[in-house]
């Protein structure tokens, strides 16, 4: 089995920070999707070990899903 990387990150929304999400493209292809949810975040759009890939990304732009200015 292959490791998994992330291969792209796409903030999406940033004039528009009530529909702010992140687009996560791993090695293998799959696109993650970051929302805010409460004051934390949710992501969906794989399996448990692509999502875990994704963690630090959700955490990182997790302000910045919430309406913060800068990333």
């Amino acid at each position: 089995m292959s490791t998994l990387k992330i291969k792209k990150i796409e903030l999406i929304g940033q004039n528009r920070p009530k529909n702010r999400k992140v687009k996560v493209t791993l090695t293998n292809g799959t696109k993650i999707t970051i929302v805010p949810c409460c004051e934390s975040w949710e992501q969906f759009g794989g399996t448990t070990e692509e999502l875990r890939v994704t963690v630090p990304v959700a955490d990182r732009y997790n302000a910045w899903l919430h309406g913060a200015e800068e990333e």
